[in-house]
């Protein structure tokens, strides 16, 4: 992997993503409608490594060059070093390789973590056999019906899996049985909906986009936007204000932190509980709109297809001129000036008198080195003259090169530019279809949009204030439940100081064949007392919650 082929992804994937989170907030209110578009958004970044390597390559030269063409000089010419590379995993292609790759497989750790965490949770949970929760599923098909267990791994329902999957509940929501036709409306309706899968799909593309914030963004998203649509699905058989109750008393719980992430637990938390019951409270149609969403998809794979199909290369490097010729070490000395003759001595006129002597023969060492300087003159002039040939060489190379890249370059442009500018045009008449259409539609319901939102607030705030009563009720009611079960234990104490009471219960016992002693009987009767206390001092505990709670 390479720095550019790295921007290339962030670029098209922020696109795609953030095009399917603007079409999905914007262009319809329907939780159904958001989902299915999010899912076509996710889709289509999985497919676009693919696309990228089946369609041509339109190259656009937009990075600069790299400036790194070899310089010859005179001593590369002559000298050949060997120079050291460095490691093969030492490139920077080779790290930025190994980060990404790093990335994808923590998160990709992380997700078959969580699918063998919930396959041992599914296998070592107990079955449940309550009726209240068995009734939604009793009218389905044998090959229907998921795997409904109990499991005290849990902190709230999830279902997870392939249809039918499996839905794990928790022992305290369990024991609530009032609340189990809206749970299991709301898990019937993942598992329909196929919406685990389609997280699995979203793992698995944030494992490939880590890198891109877009891409966490439209996961999350995409969870929240498919707990709507169950909730809308779940609101066609359950009671709004009863669904709204659930939600409050699931949030009371969340999930923790370390919760699988290949699951969907039916819990809220304080972010997302207030816009789901604003949700539930507003009649909105849970029908699909086929044609809007199949024309939403369709503009993104529109604009995702040539969008794909683009590669940023870097330009070509401009020629090096060649290095002006080097001087000549040497030059020849200068010859001495002449000397001037001394005029001869009187008593030499003798001598003066013969024959001149002939003159002596030049030095043969000074002829040696004239002859010297120029053999080196004609050495850098040969040089000079191949160093001038080869960058005349590389220069006609480039030029040759650039050429070749400018005419695939036009040749490229002008065999997509039909399919380019008729994908556009499509995609601007089709956005300016459906913005002329919302902006209609929001014209029309403006009004009616406020009265919908002033009546959820209002709505909340009294599923709020319920939901507060009969908190405070079964506060209270356990109260009393603790308060009964203390006298009880008093009056037990009570008899169990009676001999005879204690002969009877030791007698009933052996019967059963259980083997208990007057003295194990008269401890119990000591320790009766003080649990009693302690149950009445947690039942004054529960109250004065019960009076703390607004």
């Amino acid at each position: 992997m390479t720095w550019t082929l790295l921007i290339s992804l962030l670029v098209k994937s922020s696109l795609i993503a953030g095009a399917g989170l603007a079409l999905s907030r914007h262009l319809t209110q329907r939780p159904v409608e958001r989902v299915d578009i999010l899912r076509g958004t996710v889709c289509l970044l999985l497919a676009l490594p693919v696309i990228m390597n089946a369609l041509p390559p339109i190259e656009l030269a937009l990075l600069p060059p790299l400036l790194d063409a070899p310089v010859l000089a005179a001593s590369d010419l002559t000298t050949d070093l060997p120079t050291a590379l460095p490691p093969q995993w030492m490139t920077p292609g080779a790290i930025l390789g190994g980060l990404w790759l790093l990335g994808a497989a923590l998160i990709g750790a992380r997700l078959a973590l969580g699918l063998r965490t919930l396959t041992r949770w599914t296998q070592k949970a107990d079955p449940v056999t309550c009726p209240a929760w068995l009734a939604p599923i009793e009218d389905l098909p044998p090959a229907d019906r998921p795997n409904l267990v109990c499991s005290d791994r849990v902190a709230g329902p999830l279902s997870w899996g392939v249809a039918p999957g499996a839905i794990l509940i928790d022992p305290t929501t369990l024991a609530e049985r009032h609340t189990a036709p809206a749970i299991m409306a709301h898990e019937l309706a993942h598992l329909r909906r196929h919406d685990w899968i389609f997280l699995v799909i979203s793992r698995v593309v944030l494992a490939i986009f880590w890198f891109n914030p877009l891409v966490w963004r439209l996961h999350a998203v995409l969870r929240q936007r498919s707990e709507e649509a169950a909730d809308a699905a779940a609101l066609g058989t359950v009671d709004r204000a009863l669904y709204a109750r659930t939600l409050v008393r699931l949030a009371a719980h969340p999930t923790p932190l370390l919760a699988p992430v290949a699951s969907l637990p039916m819990a809220a938390d304080s972010r997302t509980l207030k816009s789901r019951i604003a949700q539930i409270m507003i009649d909105t149609p849970n029908r699909r709109r086929p044609l809007t969403v199949a024309l939403c998809i369709g503009a993104l794979a529109l604009v995702a297809a040539p969008l794909a199909a683009f590669a940023v290369t870097r330009q070509l490097a401009p020629p090096i001129p060649p290095a002006p010729p080097a001087e000549v070490a040497s030059a020849p000395a200068p010859p001495a000036p002449p000397t001037e003759p001394v005029p001869p001595a009187p008593a030499a006129e003798a001598a003066l008198a013969a024959p001149p002597a002939p003159p002596a023969p030049p030095a043969p060492a000074a002829e040696a080195a004239d002859a010297y300087d120029m053999a080196q003159a004609r050495e850098q002039a040969a040089l000079d003259r191949a160093q001038a040939r080869e960058q005349a060489e590389w220069a006609r190379a480039q030029a040759e090169a650039a050429r070749v890249n400018a005419d695939e370059i036009r040749r490229q442009v002008e065999a997509h530019r039909d399919e380019i500018e008729a994908a556009a045009r499509e995609a601007g008449a089709q956005a300016r279809a459906q913005a002329r259409v919302y902006a209609q539609q929001v014209r029309l319901s403006a009004a009616e949009a406020r009265r919908i939102g002033e009546e959820a607030r209002k709505a909340a705030e009294r599923a709020q204030a319920v939901a507060m009563k009969q908190s405070r009720a079964d506060m209270a009611r356990g109260a009393e439940q603790m308060r009964a079960g203390a006298r009880q234990m008093r009056e037990e104490a009570h008899r169990l100081r009676d001999p005879a009471y204690r002969a009877q219960q030791i007698a009933e016992n052996r019967a059963r064949g259980q083997t208990v002693t007057d003295e194990e009987l008269k401890a119990v009767a000591r320790r009766l007392p003080a649990q009693a206390d302690e149950m009445e001092r947690q039942a004054d505990r529960l109250e004065k919650r019960a009076r703390e709670v607004s």
